[in-house]
């Protein structure tokens, strides 16, 4: 006679096995987490006056900071710098000297250079009659966009002025938006009470 015990146990051993794996998973499934990345809040702020012997003269982010750029043939460029968030604005200033032109078709090439990594360009007009300001701002949306964001103001005779906003950093502009906007909303007060003064 056959013993029977042989072949039983090893089915009742793989079975029991079987029944503590499906105990252990039982319970919540599994998710993945959503992407994320880390909270960045604006800090509250009030504006400060840059005013000196430069031709044009606005109110800035008092936690950023105004760097004179020493640059031959170039005597009144500036970067705003927001340390906290290692971000850069530079800020061009040209006299117009009847060639208004060719710096609102610099201005168009050096904003749409970055198109082979937008994913969209959108324009809006600035348009401040009390101080003579009139330019164009470009919204450039993409992940990896060098510089977000672009403008330039003139009065179309005397003054023209063009800035861009960098970060120090490879560019995630998904996890930066939160900054991103809070710098625009900065310019957009710049803009706002930039008033021309005479050469």
């Amino acid at each position: 006679m056959k013993n029977n015990n042989i072949k039983i146990f090893p089915i009742i051993g793989g079975l029991f096995f079987l029944f503590l794996i499906s105990l252990s998973s039982c319970g919540d499934d599994a998710m993945p987490k959503p992407r994320s990345w880390f909270r960045i809040d604006i800090p509250q702020h009030g504006f400060s006056k840059f005013d000196t012997t430069y031709p044009y003269t606005f109110e800035y982010a008092d936690y950023s900071i105004i760097d004179e750029v020493k640059r031959d043939g170039y005597p009144y460029w500036i970067n705003i710098y927001y340390p906290q968030f290692k971000a850069r604005v530079y800020v061009s200033y040209s006299h117009v000297d009847k060639d208004i032109n060719r710096f609102l078709e610099d201005a168009h090439t050096l904003a749409y250079k970055h198109i082979t990594k937008a994913n969209d360009i959108r324009q809006a007009l600035i348009i401040e009659p009390e101080h003579c300001v009139y330019g164009l701002v470009y919204y450039i949306k993409g992940n990896d966009v060098a510089s977000p964001l672009n403008f330039y103001v003139t009065d179309s005779v005397e003054h023209f002025m063009r800035a861009s906003l960098y970060f120090d950093m490879i560019p995630s502009n998904d996890s930066l938006e939160p900054v991103i906007k809070g710098i625009e909303e900065d310019l957009k007060h710049m803009v706002k009470t930039l008033e021309w003064k005479d050469l």
